[in-house]
């Protein structure tokens, strides 16, 4: 053979050899970005350069759909798309050569529901993770535990995610190789923080956090489009998240982001808001005081109020080394200093087992009906501090994280710690606290009367309800001048016809018209003004075989439906926190035509 012939075959054999994968080693991932109804990103790292293979199926050895990527490269992201929403799918990856992970039951990810969607979901939210060391891993493996089997729908990560520098290495001890079993199966959402802005820049988005994410600029997974991965939002089922970059980006009114945002928020018509960032707008951690560090102030004075105008739920951050958790507030954007008893919706701790969930009668974002401020920035680290900030309700020195469950229109939060405890608890329920159709098992009174009037002058309508000897246990009724939740419930034969919730005596104002009283035997709530749904009056004495109820209402405030009515006629009132319920049924009425009712029993 020739020198030139030689030199020919030994040029092909380098082609055919550059065309064949090279053998490649898994580095990172599998992980999983921005799940929508329809698709999700799969993204791994190997060695050596190589294409790129993605195969999904129904269940381990059935993978049938194959999704190949051409590019040659060791920084792997493959969209995969055309699936069915809130399915679950087996999968793997590698090259066109050979699988290097997956087909098997530790490889599956769910595609998320469509937007609006009720459901069941959780999501698991962990903030200042970023130290790779025994205290991460015992906050890692405690969740582990505490979740068993059961699916986790989202990982929320609250900034910080990898310290000290948020390099690539980094990432890959505190977060990659930490939580590798979790990234496989649950699509992680990561918000920009402090730690992350010293290698990487949020408003040029560039630096190894934007090399390593792939997250939605164009509204792929819900939400208004932002243009940007360093703030966006995305829906889950009935849930609207907002992730903003609570670090860089300028917040003032006529901002990039702060325009966007109210654009967002006026998009959306889901159950629930959930906003998350790094920088808390309400902390006494240390090194980290809402009151001093400008950042924070930013944020309070001018997202906060924007968020509260358009029915934000719940706000979520890090930041400082503990944790810290609102009451139910609306209204404090100034220093801790002017903080008032007015700006809590609802002064209670949120628990159910406590006094009481945190109750928003309305579903869907309604403006300044309260939210939860949660600070959970103990993931890896807890910093010893007073936390003594007055909006707050706890503050907890201990790591963990936290868990968020949402059921339909109830949304529950657990503080988790590292050793498995739940210590802080609240959650926060949606809708009318009248059922449509009236409650069952309820205490029945020995005898009663009902009269209702709709006059021309709507601020003349009257209600008057009587609930007489009957069983009324004063534990089972509650402690409303404290922070019971009681509701007034009237119904027909139709249905629901009027009603709403009582105020707690814990959240009037001192020295307003409505107040509670407690009575040698009882109490007594007045309002002449009848504020609340119309309410003016409602006595409870309890008693057994001699308890009484006695309910008084007037004005447009009371919603006086159309009259006549049709019987029967049933008025109740309920301990929404308890659960008991007390009632008069009205078979038949005495009076029932156009403008007055009257029943007795």
């Amino acid at each position: 053979m020739t020198g030139r012939r030689r030199l020919a075959s030994l040029i092909a054999f380098v082609a055919v050899a550059a065309a064949v994968p090279a053998d490649a080693a898994l580095v990172r991932g599998p992980y999983l970005q921005t799940n929508t109804p329809s698709s999700v990103i799969v993204r791994w790292r190997t060695d050596v350069a190589t294409d790129s293979r993605v195969q999904i199926g129904s269940a381990p050895g059935s993978l049938t759909t194959i999704i190949d990527d051409a590019t040659v490269t060791t920084e792997h992201v493959v969209s995969v798309t055309g699936l069915s929403p809130y399915t679950q799918y087996y999968y793997s990856i590698g090259d066109t050569g050979a699988v290097l992970a997956g087909d098997d039951a530790d490889h599956l990810f769910r595609t998320s529901p469509t937007s609006g969607t009720a459901g069941t979901y959780r999501f698991w939210v962990t903030g200042d993770g970023g130290f790779a060391n025994a205290n991460g891993m015992a906050v890692r493996d405690s969740y582990a535990t505490f979740a068993g089997g059961a699916e986790t729908n989202l990982f929320v990560l609250l900034g910080d995610n990898a310290y000290f520098l948020g390099t690539d290495a980094d990432y890959q001890a505190a977060l990659f190789n930490m939580h590798a079993n979790l990234l496989r199966t649950t699509p992680a959402w990561p918000t920009f923080g402090n730690h992350e802005a010293f290698s990487s820049n949020s408003l040029t988005e560039t630096g190894p956090y934007f090399d390593m994410f792939s997250l939605p600029t164009a509204a792929e997974a819900g939400g208004v489009a932002s243009g940007t991965e360093a703030y966006f939002s995305f829906d889950y089922g009935n849930v609207h998240f907002i992730n903003l970059d609570g670090n860089s980006e300028p917040v003032t009114p006529d901002s990039a982001m702060m325009t966007w945002l109210e654009a967002d928020l006026q998009a959306t018509t889901a159950d629930w808001v959930v906003a998350y960032w790094h920088h808390p707008p309400y902390s006494r951690g240390l090194l980290h005081n809402s009151d001093v560090e400008v950042r924070e102030i930013d944020l309070r004075e001018n997202v906060v109020p924007l968020l509260e105008d358009y029915g934000v739920d719940l706000v979520l951050c890090g930041h400082s080394h503990s944790y810290e958790r609102s009451y139910l507030l609306d209204g404090h954007y100034d220093f801790a200093s002017t903080f008032t008893a007015d700006m809590t919706v609802d002064s209670g701790d949120g628990n159910p087992a406590g006094d009481g969930a945190y109750r928003k009668e309305a579903v869907g974002p309604v403006p300044h009906e309260g939210a939860v401020y949660v600070v959970a920035g103990s993931s890896s680290e807890v910093r010893p501090a007073t936390l003594d900030h007055p909006a707050h309700r706890v503050g907890l020195l201990e790591l963990g994280s936290l868990v968020l469950d949402v059921n339909g229109t109830t949304l529950q939060a657990r503080f988790l710690n590292s050793t498995g405890g739940i210590t802080d608890t609240f959650t926060i329920e949606k809708g009318s606290s009248c059922p449509a159709t009236p409650r069952t098992g309820c205490g029945v009174s020995g005898a009663g009367k009902l009269v209702l009037k709709d006059l021309p002058d709507d601020s003349f309508d009257k209600l008057v309800w009587k609930w007489k000897r009957g069983d009324l246990d004063a534990a089972a009724f509650g402690a409303p001048d404290q922070q019971t939740d009681l509701a007034i419930c009237l119904y027909d034969q139709n249905g629901l016809l009027m009603g709403g919730l009582v105020p707690r005596g814990a959240d009037l104002a001192t020295g307003g018209d409505a107040s509670w009283r407690v009575l040698p035997v009882g109490v007594r709530y007045t309002d002449q003004d009848g504020s609340a749904d119309g309410l003016t009056k409602l006595k409870a004495v309890p008693g057994t075989g001699r308890g009484q109820l006695l309910v008084k209402g007037k004005g447009i405030s009371l919603g006086m439906p159309a009259l006549p009515l049709v019987a029967p006629i049933t008025a109740q009132i309920a301990n929404l926190d308890g659960g008991d319920c007390w009632e008069t049924p009205f078979a038949t009425t005495k009076v029932n035509i156009a403008g007055k009712v009257v029943a007795g029993q």
